[in-house]
């Protein structure tokens, strides 16, 4: 519905429950709380006027028992339920009602609507505007605006809609020509029609459908018992027993867990690996990557600085001979021989450079490949209740930041090590060969610096730990904030959001 000319002004705070209700990744108080001081006889009215007793009362850790994200460890009513309790504990001028009362059942429904958002609920002095498809709780608004297409087709009182017979009246025959009414709530719209214009038309209707009662459902989930209908569970209800299962059999596992999770955490946090790198790991990658590929890696490194270190002996080989200038005279042999050396020696260096490259480049894009495989070929087969106990950013932490090392770092980091090392080794022969004292020199020296090493590399390899861990927060806080955008500004909690 868009606004097409005209103003729209506020005047007070305004509290929102979305259709699709909105959910933290936090206790069930804090949901509720919001941010907000808590006071304890507001709070338990809130609790018990939105029917979240009987609910806390079954959950191991009662109200500070721990949601997933998304409510995923909630039905739709249990979630519907909190962003309403939510938006009533805020105390606000202005409510803004989606529908929040379609994702429960018919008696949870009147009793929310009776004690919350009904003449004698707790918002009995606050301004409602409640979007709603049912039409029993009608007779007790003070208004009825009917949107018909986009646009405001009628307003007035119930009774004032009913005497017009128009688009409101239409609705209301279509909905129970139409819709399955229950036999308390169809008995209920009688009642509430009788005196009305259209009381001989609903009479006439009611008389003329099919009683519920009279029906078997195909799916089993009803019976008749001496000709009478009974329920026996109601959807959400169902929906509630089997989301507090889940979540049961969720804390159970985590209890079970080595790090004895408190009652009523759902989520763990997540913990940084400490020590070294353990060499299952480098095993791991290596074996990606193709261990005979990496030996010819390898090789092709060690060719090259060996084409490196013979094309500057070489070179020096050449500025020693005395052969090549007799006289004054150029010796165009000799020079076209040591040219020519040295110039395969540089094809080469080109040749083995270019060859470790490519073949690396290829097997650690295959490696990135296969991890990456292996990764969501696991995630997609892990069970429902590890997704009730990890939270998304996590998931995605693993997804992007640790592919991205897979995919950048990582190989950097081998090709930087194993032409280095390579490196290394052929200048200590090399010099050690012509300078056998600088053996004597080198060893403390490198002893010096594999301990200050050890000490550099233990400090940055954590550090990097713990920059992976703390991203996965963002990652979850960011979506979470995103997905909640209109109940964070309703709520006027945008600072602290920000700086949660």
């Amino acid at each position: 519905m868009y606004k097409l000319s005209g103003k729209v002004n506020t005047d007070g705070s305004i509290a929102y429950a979305s259709q699709q209700a909105w959910i933290q990744n936090a206790t069930l108080k804090d949901n509720i709380l919001f941010g907000r001081p808590y006071n304890k006889n507001e709070y338990e009215k809130v609790v018990d006027a939105c029917a979240l007793r009987a609910d806390f009362n079954m959950l191991p850790a009662g109200d500070q028992t721990e949601i997933g994200e998304k409510g995923i460890n909630l039905s739709g009513g249990q979630k519907q339920r909190i962003s309403l309790a939510r938006a009533v504990y805020s105390n606000a001028d202005i409510y803004l009602l989606d529908d929040p009362l379609s994702a429960v059942d018919s008696h949870v429904g009147k009793h929310i609507f009776e004690n919350v958002i009904g003449p004698k609920g707790l918002l009995k002095d606050k301004t409602r505007i409640l979007v709603t498809h049912s039409i029993t709780y009608l007779p007790q608004t003070d208004k009825v605006i009917v949107l018909k297409d986009g646009v405001v087709s009628e307003s007035g009182t119930y009774l004032e809609l009913l005497d017009r017979k128009g688009a409101f009246s239409e609705f209301l025959l279509q909905h129970l020509n139409e819709e399955i009414v229950d036999d308390e709530d169809l008995e209920e719209i009688t009642d509430q029609l009788e005196s009305t214009p259209l009381g001989e038309e609903v009479r006439r209707i009611s008389r003329s459908r099919p009683r519920v009662s009279e029906s078997i459902s195909e799916s089993g989930s009803e019976r008749i018992i001496n000709g009478s209908y009974q329920r026996q569970m109601s959807i959400a209800s169902q929906n509630s027993i089997r989301s507090l299962k889940k979540m049961t059999k969720s804390t159970e596992l985590l209890k079970q867990d080595t790090t004895k999770v408190k009652e009523g955490k759902l989520i763990e946090a997540e913990k940084a690996e400490t020590g070294s790198v353990k060499w299952e790991v480098y095993k791991h990658y290596i074996s990606s990557i193709g261990v005979w590929l990496m030996l010819f890696v390898v090789l092709l490194n060690i060719t090259y600085q060996a084409f490196s270190v013979g094309s500057n002996v070489w070179v020096g080989v050449w500025a020693d001979d005395n052969d090549t200038l007799i006289n004054g005279t150029v010796n165009t042999a000799k020079r076209d021989m040591y040219l020519a050396i040295y110039g395969v020696l540089g094809i080469g260096q080109a040749l083995a450079t270019m060859l470790s490259n490519l073949l690396f480049a290829k097997g650690t894009i295959d490696a990135a490949v296969k991890i990456h495989r292996q990764l969501l070929h696991n995630v997609m087969r892990l069970p429902c209740a590890f997704f009730d106990i990890t939270p998304v950013g996590r998931i995605l932490g693993r997804f992007s930041q640790d592919i991205n090392g897979v995919d950048m770092r990582l190989p950097n980091a081998f090709q930087m090590l194993m032409s280095t090392l390579v490196r290394v080794i052929s200048t200590i022969f090399v010099i050690s060969y012509t300078s056998p004292l600088f053996i004597a020199v080198v060893v403390p020296v490198g002893i010096v610096y594999i301990g200050i090493q050890r000490i550099y590399v233990a400090s940055s390899r954590q550090l990097m730990r713990l920059t992976s861990v703390t991203a996965s927060p963002i990652y979850s806080h960011f979506g979470e904030t995103l997905s909640g955008a209109q109940t964070i500004r309703s709520g006027n909690r945008l600072d602290s959001e920000i700086t949660a």
